[in-house]
């Protein structure tokens, strides 16, 4: 398969599917996509992948966890937001799921959640309350958060001069 005149790749999909994963991690749609997107055809995308596979080179569970793991320590989100994310990069909704609960507790996601209730309360801090928390629950929830998470990082006290601010 060629597309727009295209001429088809001189490279075997394997080797170029390696120097893909060594570069980064890739889900195995992703990568099947790249592939697609190259113009190799199915059957030598379909080998590729599955001697891949084979090697233990690609993983979707190991590439979600590492997903997480990192997005964790680089955009704080929910688990909602994870999977989400997640599901989105052609990872399963099972295996999505399996990853995030595994690297994300309840409490460090409260934790997360009051992490980022602190830094933004000084963006919202000229507001009257209800609107202050209305706007801090809106913020949580477009990062993925639930709402029992929301609730009670909104509710438990800040020990910073500020204490009244998440009542």
């Amino acid at each position: 398969m060629t597309f727009a005149g295209r001429k088809p790749p001189k490279e075997p999909a394997l080797p170029y599917a390696v120097k893909l994963l060594a570069a980064r991690n890739y889900s195995t749609r992703k990568l099947r996509d790249k592939l697609r997107t190259r113009g190799y055809d199915s059957a030598e995308i379909d080998e590729a992948i599955q001697k891949l596979q084979e090697r233990n080179l690609l993983d979707d569970e190991r590439y979600a966890e590492g997903f997480v793991r990192t997005r964790m320590e680089t955009h704080p989100r929910g688990k909602n937001a994870l999977m989400r994310d997640l599901i989105s990069r052609g990872v399963s909704a099972a295996t999505a799921k399996h990853a995030v609960t595994e690297s994300l507790s309840d409490d460090q996601e409260l934790s997360m959640a009051k992490d980022l209730l602190q830094r933004k309360s000084r963006q919202y801090a000229s507001l009257d309350p209800d609107t202050r928390k209305r706007r801090l629950t809106a913020l949580l929830a477009r990062r993925g958060f639930k709402l029992d998470t929301i609730r009670r990082a909104l509710s438990l006290p800040d020990t910073s001069e500020n204490s009244e601010e998440f009542s």
